[in-house]
């Protein structure tokens, strides 16, 4: 796996681990947030997958869904957003700005 994809990939990991986190909290108390923050770990799972893949597409095709992700978790998922703009930033090859 070339660094690029791997550093990505650690990263989209971490974010996705951390959302699972987040919605076990949210179904244990019965919270409404639980609907988005299952569609972020969801997607994140996606594109997780695909990163781990034998021949995962160009690091910048990832962009798109992280951009779509960083904006889906808003307010509601503040917790997640950080490590989603943080993989953002890697995808974009500007993780000091991330």
């Amino acid at each position: 796996m070339a660094v690029p994809h791997h550093n990505l990939a650690v990263a989209v990991g971490a974010a996705k681990e951390h959302a699972r986190t987040v919605l076990q909290q949210f179904e244990h108390r019965g919270d409404p947030r639980t609907g988005r923050s299952s569609s972020v770990y969801l997607a994140l799972m996606v594109l997780h997958k695909r990163l781990l893949a034998a021949e995962p597409p160009p690091v910048q095709h990832f962009i798109p869904d992280l951009e779509h992700l960083t904006r889906a978790c808003g307010d509601r998922l503040a917790s997640v957003k950080p490590l989603v703009e943080a993989a953002l930033g890697i995808a974009r090859g500007t993780p000091e700005q991330a």
